[in-house]
């Protein structure tokens, strides 16, 4: 709950700050730095407290712990805000320290479990980073253009009306040779009946059964001989164009597929340290826990 309450803390000062309400003597000192912070020294002393230094990296690292629509302000406008963060935190952990909190026992289970958790995610950062290149993703996009099998797609307008008997009438005019696009803007009840009931291309499954079944048996350039009923009402439908679904290129599928090879990648290392390990597991009271039923025999 505390630190919950020092991020709330935290982000309402940053707010003050965006809203340009920065205390004077950080305004006057504090000199932003360039969105290219990466390229700064971490090691850089941007701030003292008490003669101890307050580094570049200190202030960086803040960013994590911002709420993900502060990230989206530029650096030159954050540092100010981080940088008094930052100082906070050097205040704080003077003042914990001169209480003898790095000896707590508590304590340093808490700093242990976050280095730990630094050293994981490190490690597995370090093996994804190996096996997710742009030469695996264009590989992986190319084996799932090979097996994914081509989907028809097709591009229909329609008219919809709540009878058949409508619907009727409107087929007796298509047949007539009256205009479709200009008959569905004045009688259609579709919200898209205003650019002449055009609905795109789409494939099967993206249309109600009945709705789909006579689009595709259609023959472009015709209109439906008789009227299909769905449970939206009565449709007259006229094929435009047929064709292959484009598949996705590479850009629009890079990020979906670095995602499974990121996944892949911390699995396949888990399973591979887990079968090197001697794994022994207990109990929460610490004692060895009791040996897994065995599989019953099944009757013959």
């Amino acid at each position: 709950m505390l630190v919950l309450r020092l991020s709330a803390l935290f982000a309402a000062a940053l707010a003050v700050t965006w809203l340009g309400a920065q205390p004077a003597s950080a305004q006057t000192s504090v000199q932003p730095i360039p969105d290219a912070a990466a390229a700064v020294d971490p090691d850089t002393v941007v701030a003292t407290v008490d003669g101890a230094a307050v580094r570049q990296s200190d202030v960086l690292s803040l960013i994590e712990t911002l709420p993900a629509q502060y990230r989206q302000i530029p650096m030159e406008m954050l540092y100010p805000a981080l940088l008094e963060r930052a100082i906070d935190g050097a205040l704080l952990q003077k003042a914990g320290e001169a209480r003898n909190l790095a000896d707590d026992p508590a304590v340093q289970r808490r700093i242990e479990a976050y280095r730990n958790r630094v050293i994981q995610e490190e490690y597995l950062t370090k093996v994804i980073d190996e096996k997710v290149t742009d030469a695996a993703i264009e590989e992986r996009y190319k084996k799932l253009r090979a097996e994914t099998p081509k989907a028809e797609e097709v591009r229909a307008s329609h008219i919809l009306v709540e009878s058949e008997e409508e619907a009727k009438a409107i087929v007796k005019q298509l047949d007539g040779g009256a205009d479709f696009a200009a008959i569905a803007r004045e009688k259609s009840i579709d919200p898209g009946k205003d650019n002449g009931g055009d609905l795109g291309f789409f494939t099967a499954d993206q249309m109600v059964p009945e709705f789909a079944e006579a689009a595709f048996a259609m023959q472009p350039g015709k209109h439906s001989a008789k009227p299909v009923k769905s449970q939206f009402g009565w449709h007259v439908i006229k094929l435009v164009e047929r064709r292959e679904q484009p598949a996705p290129s590479l850009d629009q599928m890079r990020a979906q597929i670095s995602n499974e090879l990121a996944e892949e990648a911390a699995r396949t290392q888990l399973e591979q340290l887990r079968e090197k390990a001697t794994i022994e597991r207990f109990t929460m009271t610490g004692e060895p826990q009791p040996a897994a039923p065995q599989p019953q025999p099944q009757p013959k």
